[in-house]
Formats: structure tokens, C-alpha cells, sequence
């Protein structure tokens, strides 16, 4: 029988795994972009603007609220969703530390090209 090694990792890296999940479909992505720029939004608006089955959009919600990123509440007779903005803004804050990262040059310094590679 095999057993997970999750707790191996440092509990921060292991939830941003669920994260980089949880961004790897396209309708994952117009979801939280269209929460993002409208705030809450009942569960039949965003079923109209993915083009997929209803039930679909439902399990891409379920995802997104498994792993955090989405909330949501009734209010008869809808269900709502809004971004979990505090989730949202740790994703944003890793994403931005690796993006820094990858602008450090062999010495540590931010903006110089690799000279080593030719890449930077």
C-alpha cells in the first residue's frame, strides 16, 4: 500500500500545489477573472458565460472552493460566489516571489541576464 509523502513538504508549498491545480482549466481561470472584476455573482451568471454544461460549471466551482480560492452562500433562490480575496492575494504574493526569482541573474541580482546561459 502506498502512502502519501505530502507530509514531507512545507504546508504553504503543499496548498499553492492545490492552487496550480485549481488554475489549470481555462474555465477555472474565467471564473475567478469574472469574480475578480465583478465581485459576487449568482451561480446562473456565470453558468451563461462558460460554455459548458451547467453540472460542469458546478464541478469547477466545487474545485475552486475545495481548494480555497472561492466562496459561497445562499441566498434563496440562488447560490452565490465571491473570491476568498485573502487566498487570492497569497496566490498573487508566491506568483509574484517566483516571478522575482526568475529575474535574479547567477549573482542574486534582480534585472541582469544569466551570462552564464545567455538567458535572463
Amino acid at each position: 500500500m502506498a502512502y502519501s509523502k505530502a507530509p514531507h513538504f512545507d504546508a504553504l508549498a503543499y496548498q499553492q500545489s492545490f492552487w496550480a491545480k485549481a488554475l489549470g482549466h481555462p474555465a477555472r481561470i474565467m471564473i475567478l477573472s469574472h469574480l475578480l472584476e465583478h465581485g459576487v455573482t449568482a451561480f446562473y451568471v456565470l453558468a451563461k458565460m462558460i460554455p459548458l454544461a451547467k453540472t460542469t460549471v458546478s464541478q469547477h466551482l466545487r474545485k475552486l472552493r475545495e481548494d480555497g480560492l472561492v466562496e459561497s452562500f445562499d441566498k434563496y433562490p440562488y447560490t452565490y460566489y465571491r473570491l476568498n480575496r485573502e487566498a487570492c492575494q497569497g496566490l498573487a504574493e508566491r506568483i509574484r516571489d517566483l516571478n522575482s526569482s526568475f529575474l535574479l541573474d547567477s549573482d542574486g541580482h534582480p534585472g541582469k541576464a544569466d551570462q552564464t546561459t545567455g538567458q535572463g
